[in-house]
């Protein structure tokens, strides 16, 4: 027997050696006991943990989960998680970036709408911007010809009338001046010629039967935007009425009646306080003794206009006008007038009194002259002439320029029999 076996048996053999080897015995045994049921404990709350079968079926599977281990020829999954290395956090998940480049085209898609519409959108702005500016262009070029024939035209048949000044006191059998002889030949309805200095007023003067047809009609009867000047029909272009009314257009561009407007200036008055309007039968001047505004429409000045068209005055009523119109005159004028004169009205379109926001109103500039007397001289002492400082306008020019009214209550003139 070898010595480790003896030494063992030598041990139990021993009574105090047995007891201590049945203490070891009892404490082992006891501590597996405690491990056994320390396990039992582990595992029923394990058990406790874990979902019963029906929750497992009716729970919501997560978004992304741990794939089990595939087995062999099993198909792989569309999305799974990439282990992430040793200290270092867990990728997204590659759904995820998916999902993100998807909104990212949807994002760009839109983008490129926005833009589409932008270009879109500028291009019908600069399509409509040309087409306004072809249009503007065109109308300013037609503007250009009309004004460009209508002063050649002008021109020329004032032309035609300076070659023949060496005939202007010769008379044909008809009582005609020779010097409008060619005018007249070309239209029968020229009654006469006007001639204002300073200006480029130098037109022939027509007349028909009424006072529409030459307010788009030039000399040769064809269509024109700035008509002519034409005589009121009632006048009598032979002998005059008391009051003989000249019309004509104010387009601002000095065609026509346009330089009228000049006379509103002190300087330009006494530059040319005396016109030349002569009849196609004699050679005659006029002196400027009124400049002034007037409305054309009863609503414009409290239910009244100036009629200031009326070609039969006389007498107190004839006085009476003379009056009005020097209240109304713009400047003062040394022009002495009385009821046996013959008077001359040139009337003509204003935007004086227009209101803004409310387009043009329907007002005039009028020129009163009267006629030289026979033996008179043509002078006038223009160093007397002032601004007048009230003159009297109708109640929407007050209103234009945001000014009281003083004549509200004044006397208004009527012709005979009217009012």
């Amino acid at each position: 027997m070898s010595d480790e076996f003896k030494k063992s048996d030598d041990i139990f053999s021993s009574e105090d050696n047995l007891s201590e080897v049945e203490n070891l015995y009892q404490s082992v045994r006891e501590n597996e006991e405690e491990k056994a049921q320390a396990s039992a404990e582990d595992g029923e709350e394990a058990k406790e943990a874990q979902p019963k079968e029906s929750e497992k079926e009716n729970a919501p599977s997560p978004k992304y989960a741990k794939a089990a281990a595939p087995e062999e020829n099993a198909e792989k999954p569309k999305y799974a998680r990439v282990a992430a290395p040793s200290g270092q956090q867990s990728p997204k998940p590659v759904a995820g970036a998916v999902i993100r480049k998807d909104a990212d085209e949807a994002e760009n898609t839109q983008e490129k709408k926005k833009k589409g519409a932008s270009v879109i959108i500028s291009r019908i702005v600069l399509t409509v911007s040309v087409l306004v500016f072809v249009v503007s262009a065109a109308v300013l070029l037609k503007n250009y010809i009309d004004l460009r024939k209508n002063r050649l035209e002008a021109q020329k048949l004032a032309m035609e009338v300076t070659q023949a000044q060496q005939e202007q006191d010769a008379v044909g059998a008809d009582g005609i001046l020779e010097k409008y002889r060619d005018a007249y030949n070309k239209n029968n309805d020229l009654v006469g010629w006007i001639k204002v200095p300073n200006t480029k007023i130098d037109h022939p003067v027509v007349q028909a039967k009424d006072n529409d047809y030459y307010l788009r009609r030039n000399f040769s009867k064809k269509y024109e935007r700035r008509g002519s000047i034409f005589m009121d029909y009632e006048c009598d272009p032979k002998n005059y009425c008391t009051n003989t009314i000249l019309y004509g257009h104010n387009y601002l561009d000095s065609t026509m009646f346009s330089d009228l407007e000049k006379y509103k200036d002190l300087d330009f008055y006494k530059s040319a306080p005396v016109i030349e309007f002569n009849s196609i039968y004699r050679n005659q001047k006029w002196k400027v003794f009124g400049v002034y505004l007037s409305n054309a429409d009863e609503k414009d000045d409290n239910g009244y206009a100036l009629y200031y068209i009326y070609p039969f005055m006389s007498g107190k009523n004839f006085d009476d006008y003379i009056k009005t119109v020097r209240e109304r005159s713009i400047i003062n004028m040394p022009v002495d007038v009385n009821s046996s004169d013959k008077i001359l009205t040139l009337s003509t379109c204003t935007r004086d009194m227009d209101l803004k926001g409310h387009g043009q109103t329907n007002a005039r500039c009028v020129i009163s002259a009267r006629l030289v007397r026979e033996g008179e001289k043509e002078n006038v002492n223009v160093s007397a002439a002032t601004y007048n400082e009230n003159p009297r306008y109708p109640q929407i020019w007050y209103t234009a320029h945001n000014k009281t009214n003083p004549f509200v209550d004044a006397s208004r003139w009527y012709p005979e029999g009217i009012g």
